[in-house]
C-alpha cells in the first residue's frame, strides 16, 4: 500500500487566521491608537471570550476601552503610554485585567501588545494578542485569599511556623518564629540546629524523642511543650506542633512541617498557680500540725479522763470537751479532703461491707444529738437490701454522716428521716439509694449550698455555726464514688437530700453478723514501749493510754536520747514523733535503723501531719506503722496488735 503524493497546505495568513479561529482562548485584536481604542480587526473566535461579535467591534457598536474594568482602566492606560513611549521596545505585557462580558460578568485576560506605525493612515496601531485566564486567576484568587485567610490566622494566634527535610536538614523559619525569639528571618541559619542548639537541656531528648515517635510511625502528629533561648537570654515556653507532609518514593520523610505557638504567659500562670498550691498546702499541712496538737491534747486528756472515777456530771462535760473536738476534726478533716479532691487525690478504698451496719452506725453516732434536740430520728431501711457489697464504707459514711449532721443543724422541731433501698439493675449490680429528710426550715438557693464555705445564713446573724465545707465535700465524694446527689426543698417544709451510689453485691461466702460488726479490742500481750516526744503532754497521753492497755512504758524527749535508750535497753516497739527540735523522728530511725547493735523494735510515727506524702516519707524512712493525731487509745491498741500479728508471720516463716 502505497501512501498518496499528497503536499501539506502552504502556511498562508488564512491558515493562521484558522489555527487561530480553532481555538476560544486565544483572540487577536488590532486597535487603532485614538481615543476610544476603535478595533481596526478582530479574529473570528472573538464572540466565544467576550459575548460579542467580530462585527459589533469593526462596525465600531462597542468600544473595547469601555470594556475594561474600571478599578484597572487607569494601569492599562499607564501601560499603554509606557509601551508607545518605547522604553519597552514597543512591545508589553500587561499585567492581568479584566474585560467586561457582553452578559455583564468579566474575564480575566492576559494581553501581550506590540506598536506598529500605519503609514496610509498615519496613526500608530496596537496589534496584541488575549488570552482568557478566567479559571486559572480565579483559582490564584483562591489561593490567594486562602494564603491570606492563613497569614491572618497565623497572625491572629501568634503562630510561627518551619519546614524541615529530615533528609537534607535544610530547615526554614517564618518571620513570627524569628521574631518570636528575637530574632530577623535573615539571621537564621537554614539548618535544623538553629532550632536544636537553643532547646533547654532539659527539653532536648524529650522534644526530639517527640520528633522521632512521629518520624517512626508510632504517633500521628508530633507535639511537644519546650523551652527556646530567646536572643535576650530568657526562655521562652513554646506548644510545637507539626507534621510529616511529604515523603519520596522510599517513604523517607522529606517535609516536616509545623507550627509553633508562644505559651510563656499561660505556663507562668500554670507555674504561679502551681506555686501558689503548694503553699496552700504546706499552710494547710502546718495549720493540720498546729491545730491537731492541742486538738490531741484536749481529746487525749478527756479519754484519759474517762478511766478514772468521775461523777455523772463530769461525764457530761467530759463528753462535751469529746463532742466539740469531734466537730473540730471533722472540720478540719473536710477540709483536707475538699483540698485533696480538688487536685485529683483523693482515693477510693474498696472492700466488702453491710450497708445494714453502716447505717446501724450511723444512727448510733447521731441519736443522742438528735434526742438532745428534741427530735425524732427514723432510719427506713428496706428489707431487700444485699447483705454484703462491694464499697468504700469510709466514704459512704462520711457522706451520709455530713447529711444528717446538717440536717440535725438545720432542725429545731420535727423529725430527721433516713430511707435506704436497693435499686437492682441485675443479681449483681445496683444502686443504694439513701435519702436524708428533715422538716427544718428549708433551702432558698439549692444551688448556692452546694459552693466551697457557702451557707444559707449569712454575716454575724446566722443561727447556726459551720463552716459550709460538708455538702461540698459531700458532693465531691459523690462524684468520686461516681454517684448522683439532688436535693428537694420548700421554705418552712424541710429538704430532702437523695444519694445514689452505683455498687455490685458481694456473692462469696458472707461472715456472720458478730464478724461484720466492729471488733473489740483486740487481746495484747504485754510489750516494753519506748515514747519518744518532746512535748510533754503528748507524752503523758500516750504513756497513759499505754499503762491503760497493760504495757511496760518509759519516755524521753529527744531523738537522740531515744537512741541512747535503745542502745542501753530492749524495747519492743517505739512511738516516735515526727516532728521534733534537732534531729526529727525520720532521721532518728534512720539511725536506729543502721545501727546495728540495737535489737530493732517495731516504729510507728505519731504526727499531726495527716498528708499522704507524710505517711509515705516515713515509712521509706524505716518506720513500720503510722498513727495521725488525735487519736485514741482503741487505734493504739491495734497498732500493738499488729506486732503480735508480725511476730506470728515472721515464726511461721511468712
Amino acid at each position: 500500500m502505497t501512501t498518496p503524493d499528497v503536499k501539506p497546505e502552504a502556511v498562508t495568513n488564512s491558515n493562521l487566521e484558522q489555527l487561530i479561529n480553532a481555538g476560544t482562548g486565544l483572540t487577536l485584536f488590532v486597535w487603532e491608537d485614538s481615543e476610544l481604542w476603535p478595533v481596526r480587526y478582530v479574529s473570528d473566535n472573538v464572540a466565544a471570550v467576550f459575548g460579542f461579535t467580530k462585527e459589533e467591534f469593526i462596525r465600531r457598536e462597542v468600544h473595547y476601552k469601555f470594556l475594561i474594568h474600571e478599578d484597572d482602566t487607569a494601569r492599562v492606560n499607564d501601560e499603554v503610554e509606557l509601551l508607545k513611549s518605547g522604553k519597552t521596545g514597543y512591545r508589553l505585557t500587561h499585567q492581568d485585567y479584566r474585560v467586561r462580558h457582553k452578559d455583564g460578568h468579566y474575564v480575566w485576560v492576559t494581553d501581550t501588545t506590540v506598536v506598529k506605525y500605519d503609514e496610509k493612515t498615519g496613526v500608530n496601531l496596537l496589534f496584541g494578542y488575549l488570552i482568557d485566564i478566567t479559571e486559572r486567576k480565579e483559582l490564584e484568587l483562591k489561593l490567594e485569599t486562602e494564603r491570606n485567610r492563613l497569614s491572618l490566622l497565623l497572625d491572629a494566634t501568634r503562630l510561627g511556623t518551619w519546614e524541615w527535610n529530615p533528609q537534607t536538614n535544610k530547615t526554614s523559619f517564618n518571620e513570627r518564629w524569628a521574631r518570636m525569639f528575637g530574632y530577623e528571618p535573615g539571621e537564621l541559619e537554614d539548618n535544623v540546629e538553629t532550632w536544636s542548639s537553643r532547646l533547654h537541656p532539659d527539653d532536648y531528648d524529650k522534644a526530639w524523642q517527640a520528633i522521632k515517635d512521629h518520624l517512626d510511625g508510632v504517633t500521628p502528629f508530633y507535639e511537644s511543650e519546650h523551652r527556646i533561648l530567646h536572643r535576650s537570654g530568657r526562655w521562652v515556653y513554646v506548644l510545637d506542633r507539626g507534621r510529616i507532609i511529604e515523603r519520596d518514593a522510599q517513604g523517607r520523610a522529606t517535609r516536616y512541617a509545623g507550627t509553633v505557638t508562644d505559651v510563656t504567659e499561660q505556663k507562668q500562670a500554670e507555674l504561679d498557680a502551681r506555686r501558689a498550691a503548694h503553699a496552700k498546702n504546706v499552710f494547710l499541712a502546718n495549720m493540720s500540725h498546729e491545730i491537731r496538737t492541742p486538738l490531741h491534747g484536749i481529746l487525749g486528756l478527756a479519754s484519759v479522763l474517762e478511766n478514772t472515777d468521775v461523777s455523772d456530771y463530769q461525764k457530761r462535760l467530759l463528753r462535751t470537751i469529746k463532742n466539740s473536738g469531734d466537730y473540730l476534726l471533722n472540720t478540719l478533716n473536710d477540709l483536707l479532703d475538699l483540698t485533696r479532691a480538688e487536685e485529683g487525690q483523693l482515693k477510693i478504698k474498696l472492700g466488702t461491707h453491710s450497708i445494714v451496719h453502716i447505717l446501724e452506725h450511723i444512727h448510733s453516732l447521731f441519736e443522742q444529738r438528735a434526742e438532745e434536740k428534741g427530735l425524732a430520728f427514723e432510719f427506713d431501711i428496706a428489707d431487700d437490701l444485699p447483705r454484703q457489697v462491694i464499697m468504700d464504707h469510709s466514704r459512704v459514711i462520711q457522706v451520709v454522716s455530713n447529711l444528717v449532721s446538717n440536717a440535725i443543724k438545720f432542725t429545731q422541731h420535727g423529725k430527721i428521716q433516713v430511707k435506704a433501698r436497693w435499686l437492682a439493675e441485675n443479681e449483681r449490680k445496683g444502686e443504694l439509694e439513701i435519702s436524708v429528710t428533715d422538716s427544718g426550715a428549708g433551702i432558698r438557693d439549692t444551688q448556692r449550698i452546694w459552693q466551697l464555705f457557702e451557707q444559707e445564713d449569712d454575716g454575724l446573724t446566722r443561727s447556726q455555726q459551720g463552716s459550709g465545707l460538708g455538702l461540698a465535700i459531700v458532693r465531691n465524694l459523690v462524684q468520686l464514688l461516681s454517684g448522683t446527689i439532688q436535693v428537694d426543698s420548700e421554705m418552712g417544709e424541710g429538704s430532702c437530700f437523695t444519694v445514689c451510689l452505683p455498687m455490685t453485691v458481694h456473692t462469696g461466702n458472707a461472715p456472720s453478723d458478730e464478724e461484720l460488726s466492729e471488733l473489740p479490742l483486740p487481746e495484747l500481750g504485754q510489750h516494753r514501749v519506748l515514747v519518744v516526744d518532746d512535748n510533754s503532754i503528748n507524752q503523758m497521753i500516750v504513756t497513759e493510754m499505754l499503762l491503760s492497755l497493760g504495757q511496760q512504758v518509759e519516755s524521753v524527749t529527744s531523738g537522740q536520747k531515744a537512741l541512747e535508750a535503745l542502745q542501753q535497753s530492749l524495747f519492743d516497739a517505739v512511738f516516735m514523733d515526727l516532728h521534733m527540735p534537732g534531729m526529727d523522728g525520720m532521721e532518728t530511725t534512720k539511725q536506729i535503723r543502721q545501727d546495728s547493735a540495737i535489737k530493732q523494735p517495731y516504729i510507728i510515727a505519731l504526727t499531726a501531719n495527716a498528708f499522704p506524702e507524710t505517711r509515705t516519707q516515713a515509712l521509706r524512712s524505716g518506720m513500720d506503722d503510722y498513727v495521725t493525731k488525735p487519736f485514741v487509745k482503741e487505734d493504739l491498741a491495734r497498732v500493738l496488735n499488729r506486732i503480735n500479728v508480725k511476730t506470728q508471720r515472721k515464726k511461721h516463716g511468712i
